[in-house]
């Protein structure tokens, strides 16, 4: 079986690897954002490019701010 993929993976996947930019995260509901974020902010302080002190990660609702906090202290558990 063939693991589906997004249309939009590879922008996805630069979103997550370029860390040289300012990224704006736009979409609906249930579309990975919080999953992109993470990971991001995840790769951003694993590869040394940022301490997490460093990054702003601003969310529209705090059910999403909370989620977020969660998945990177559950990823980042130092």
């Amino acid at each position: 079986m063939i693991p589906f993929l997004p249309a939009d993976q590879e922008t996805r996947q630069r979103a997550v690897e370029e860390s040289s930019r300012v990224l704006n995260v736009e979409a609906g509901a249930g579309t990975g954002k919080t999953t992109l974020l993470t990971d991001r902010f995840v790769r951003l302080v694993k590869s040394g490019a940022a301490a997490p002190s460093q990054i702003v990660a601003i969310t529209f609702t705090e059910k999403a701010a909370a989620q977020l906090r969660d998945r990177i202290r559950n990823a980042l558990p130092e």
